[in-house]
């Protein structure tokens, strides 16, 4: 019933995903006043949210409003590892036999109703993983239900593709001989969803659709720290389930705790086929070599460089980095980390501007943006995590012992929540030529690496072995010469990395389009997955046939 109700908008998606064009399925989200968002969050209070196959456990999640300091106090039913997958083994056979509209149409419906309650999903987001509540309209409100509906359509695309039925006929000899064939798109089993912390819908609502869609039951594994928005989207999608006359433990919620976890067991059980993963690339590389027969998609970390060569605008150049280190503190995947400017520093139409006074200049555009309270409320949001202001201060007293300190990672203050955990980006300067050494990897937050390298094929050089060693999901490039920046892409490419070349607008550098972009390339070790391109879908199902001959 659902499926003929929203088969325009899914059409449409699936334009959007051919033409690679802007377009949106959503409208903008109206982001609640502070207020609102506390009491959004605080309906919770006490509550106890069922979302799981039949079970007695239940766990009391460790969550704390990054904004507030005060304890969500949220409890949840907790199935056992065994349980969670008994559950959805109990849903496959029905989820699988509803038929492909069935599916598609229920995780529209979830889509919708889920946009409907974007205000709400807003205040959860934000007081959960530390994102403003602009952001969470935004980046984990259109863009991540854009994100949903992209994979929902590609799966859909290409189960679209295959005929329901045929009848084939071919002369052998001198007799003709006719088939009538099925084709049957089949799932390959249970799917194991894990979410991040600090950004879950974004990754979590493509991979649990996009299983869904294609047949497969789904067990959502969130963050132990950051549960309640997940939570309540497998809410919505098991109330769908329900009124679509579906399996309700299709879809599952499976909480556990930072001391307990339940991923590992999970991932490396048989009954498991398939793996989504967001996090960490230690825990990443490790479910790639111990899920056993299961399908892994990943997209961890990895270290996303910036090379500044030569501007047109140096002043807008910086801020709109100083804005790119500071969205969201840092804590995003396409944050950039380690900043390369040769000695020679940047090229101007004016002149050359000395590197010493590049590195100035930023510092101070930073200053600029975390001394306005409500912009940098908006831009930077909070730490979702005590532990990553624990690592900035940690990294800034090193790096200020180190004689390579520029900027200390300064909280802004919260025109609303003067007790948010809050910082403004580290900045930390280096030469490697120096004996001062880079990190190993990404280091979570808002902290930049300001490298000075000879020259720009010297940072070319330097940033591309970087991503072949660590990985990188975004590069960013700023180059005024177009057949250099061809020829940098190339080398990016080659590394197996994307690269975006002189942005600078009212566009937050990270930011990626839905339909369009493609993110992460699954070539280097940032991840083995993409968002959103057919590899995604197709393997999460095959096609099965069988076939009679017609006689006469």
């Amino acid at each position: 019933m659902f499926f003929a109700a929203h088969l325009p908008l899914l059409r449409a998606a699936a334009e959007a995903n051919r033409t690679r064009s802007a377009w949106t399925g959503f409208a903008p989200i109206t982001p609640p006043d502070t207020t609102q968002a506390e009491a959004y969050v605080g309906a919770y209070d006490a509550v106890t949210l069922n979302l799981s196959t039949r079970t007695e456990s239940t766990i009391t999640a460790d969550e704390i409003s990054p904004y507030t300091g005060k304890a969500l106090n949220v409890t949840y039913s907790a199935p056992t590892a065994s349980e969670a997958l008994a559950g959805a083994a109990g849903a496959a056979t029905a989820l699988r036999d509803a038929g492909v509209e069935a599916r598609v149409g229920a995780c529209l419906e979830a889509l919708h109703r889920i946009h409907q309650r974007g205000t709400e999903f807003a205040a959860l987001t934000s007081h959960t993983t530390g994102q403003s509540l602009g952001m969470a309209c935004s980046g984990s409100g259109t863009n991540a239900l854009d994100r949903g509906l992209e994979a929902v359509a590609m799966a859909w695309a290409a189960m679209d593709r295959v005929p329901a039925t045929v009848t084939w006929q071919q002369t052998f000899g001198k007799t003709p001989v006719t088939l009538h064939k099925r084709f049957r798109p089949r799932p390959l089993g249970t799917a194991l969803v894990i979410a991040c912390a600090s950004f879950p819908a974004w990754n979590a609502y493509p991979a649990i659709l996009a299983n869904l869609a294609t047949g497969n039951p789904v067990l959502v594994k969130p963050h132990p720290r950051s549960v309640l928005a997940t939570a309540v989207a497998v809410q919505v999608i098991r109330e769908v389930l329900t009124d679509a006359g579906l399996p309700v433990d299709a879809v599952q919620l499976v909480v556990d705790t930072v001391d307990q976890p339940v991923a590992g067991d999970l991932a490396a059980d048989p009954a498991t086929r398939i793996v989504d993963f967001t996090g960490s690339q230690g825990f990443g590389t490790w479910l790639e070599r111990n899920s056993g027969n299961a399908l892994v998609f990943t997209e961890t970390a990895g270290v996303n460089t910036v090379i500044l060569d030569s501007v047109t605008d140096l002043g807008a150049v910086l801020r709109t980095l100083a804005g790119g280190l500071s969205l969201f503190s840092g804590q995003m995947c396409t944050t950039p980390q380690n900043i390369y400017i040769p000695d020679a520093g940047v090229r101007t139409p004016d002149g050359v501007v000395p590197r010493d006074e590049v590195v100035a200049s930023l510092s101070s555009a930073i200053d600029e943006l975390a001394g306005a309270p409500r912009r940098a409320a908006a831009v930077c949001g909070a730490l979702q995590a005590d532990a990553t202001l624990q690592s900035l201060n940690a990294m800034a007293d090193k790096a200020e012992s180190d004689g390579t300190l520029v900027r200390r990672p300064t909280p802004y203050a919260h025109p609303d929540y003067p007790q948010a955990r809050a910082a403004t980006p580290l900045l930390i300067r280096v030469d490697p030529r120096r004996g001062e050494q880079l990190p190993d990897g990404e280091q979570f937050g808002a902290v930049a690496y300001l490298i000075d390298c000879a020259d720009r094929d010297a940072a070319v050089e330097q940033a591309t072995a970087s991503v072949r060693a660590h990985g990188a999901i975004s590069s960013y490039l700023y180059c005024t010469d177009d057949e250099a920046i061809d020829t940098i892409a190339d080398a990016y490419a080659d590394a197996g990395a994307s690269l975006s070349a002189n942005l600078v607008s009212s566009m937050p550098m990270q930011y990626a389009a839905a339909y369009s972009d493609y993110h992460v390339t699954g070539l280097n070790p940032a991840g083995n997955a993409t968002l959103t391109d057919e590899s995604f879908v197709a393997g999460r199902f095959r096609i099965v046939q069988d076939r009679r001959q017609v006689e006469g």
